[in-house]
C-alpha cells in the first residue's frame, strides 16, 4: 500500500496540478501523528475591534473588554473520524484541579455529533478546523461541511479510479519481477502494452490528475502572498501555498457569517505548528481571541481516560457553572 501511495504521489507531481479541498486541510507540513491522544490549552477572551481585522501580526487592533476564559480540550482517537472528546473549563490561568469549573464529554465524537443546524454549526466548523490541524486529517472537516450542505467532496469521491487501477497493476508487475528477475523478459509491463491503441489509452490516463478537479481551488494572492483559495458555495478558505497552513475560513449562513483568522504559527510542542492566535467572529458579529498556550501528544489508555473522567466528576461534585460560553466551544 505504501508503495502504491508513492506511485500515486510521483504520478500526481509529474505535472502541475490543483490540490483537492481535503488535501489542503491535512496541514501537510506537520509530522505524522503517532499518538492517539492530543490536548490543547486555550485562553479565550471577547474583544472589541477598533479597526477592520486583517490576518496581520498587529495586536493593537485588539482591545480587551471582558475577562479571560480558560479551557483544555482532550481528544482521543478511537477510529476513522471518531474521537472521545472532553472539554474542561477553569476559573483562572493555573488550570489547576481547584480551579476546575466544568466539563463536557463526548464518548463518540464524529462529524455528525454536532447537529447540522445553523445554531450549532459554529461548534462543528471550529472543531473541524481544530481536528484538521491537530491530526493532519481533512476528512472530518469535510464530512461536517457536507452535513451542512457545503458542496465539497472527499478525495475518495473524486479519485481517478482508472488511474489507480493502472498503478495497482504496475505495482503487482514490479513486485513480481523483483521476486524473480528472470520474469522481466517474459512479463509484460502493464503500462506499456503492445497494442498501440491500448498503450495510447493508458498514456492518456496516466497524464490525467489523480483527483478530478472540482473547480473549487485556485492559486492566487492573499494579502500579497501566494496562497490557495477555496470557494465552495457558502464556504471559503485561504491556505498558505508552501506550508499548507490554514490562514482563514469563512462560512456564510442565514444567521450571519462565521469567520476564523489564524495568526502567528509556531511550534506549539516543539515539532508541530499551530496558530498562536485564532481570531473568531461569530454569527452575531461578536469577536473573540483564542490563544493556544500548549499542545501535547500522548498515548491514551482507556483506563487513563476513565480515571480522569471520574476525577473530574469528583472535583465538580456540588459545583454549578452557568456562565455562558462562546458559541463555537463545546
Amino acid at each position: 500500500m505504501k508503495f502504491l501511495l508513492t506511485l500515486i504521489f510521483v504520478s500526481s507531481n509529474a505535472f502541475a496540478y490543483i490540490p483537492s479541498v481535503e488535501s489542503l486541510f491535512r496541514h501537510g507540513s506537520n509530522p505524522d501523528i503517532t499518538a492517539n491522544g492530543v490536548s490543547l490549552t486555550l485562553v479565550v477572551k471577547r474583544i472589541e475591534v477598533t479597526d477592520k481585522v486583517e490576518p496581520k501580526n498587529n495586536d493593537s487592533l485588539l482591545k480587551e473588554s471582558k475577562p479571560e476564559d480558560h479551557y483544555k480540550i482532550f481528544y482521543t482517537k478511537i477510529g476513522s473520524d471518531v474521537y472521545k472528546v472532553a472539554q474542561t473549563r477553569y476559573d483562572n490561568g493555573t488550570f489547576s484541579e481547584g480551579s476546575l469549573l466544568g466539563k463536557n464529554y463526548y464518548p463518540n465524537f464524529s462529524p455528525y455529533t454536532i447537529k447540522g443546524s445553523p445554531e450549532e454549526s459554529e461548534k462543528g466548523i471550529f472543531q473541524g478546523m481544530l481536528i484538521s490541524m491537530l491530526f493532519n486529517n481533512g476528512s472530518f472537516f469535510l464530512n461536517y461541511l457536507k452535513s451542512i450542505d457545503v458542496p465539497v467532496k472527499l478525495n475518495s469521491e473524486i479519485i481517478n479510479r482508472q488511474k489507480v487501477t493502472y498503478l495497482a497493476s504496475y505495482k503487482q508487475y514490479l513486485v513480481g519481477i523483483n521476486k524473480d528477475r528472470s520474469t522481466k523478459k517474459t512479463e509484460l509491463n502493464p503500462l506499456k502494452p503492445e497494442d498501440p491503441t491500448a498503450r495510447e489509452k493508458i498514456e492518456l490516463a496516466m497524464k490525467e490528475p489523480m483527483y478530478v478537479d472540482q473547480k473549487q481551488v485556485k492559486l492566487s494572492r492573499e494579502n500579497g502572498e501566494i496562497a490557495w483559495l477555496i470557494n465552495a458555495g457558502t464556504f471559503e478558505a485561504v491556505v498558505s501555498y508552501k506550508e499548507r497552513e490554514i490562514k482563514r475560513i469563512k462560512y456564510k449562513s442565514q444567521l450571519g457569517d462565521f469567520e476564523v483568522i489564524a495568526k502567528d504559527y509556531w511550534l506549539a510542542n516543539g515539532t508541530h505548528a499551530l496558530p498562536r492566535y485564532l481570531l473568531v467572529k461569530d454569527y452575531k458579529g461578536e469577536m473573540f481571541q483564542v490563544e493556544i498556550l500548549n499542545l501535547r501528544h500522548y498515548l491514551e489508555k482507556e483506563s487513563d481516560l476513565i480515571n480522569r473522567l471520574k476525577k473530574w466528576d469528583s472535583l465538580l461534585k456540588g459545583k454549578e457553572n452557568n456562565e455562558p460560553k462562546p458559541p463555537f466551544l463545546l
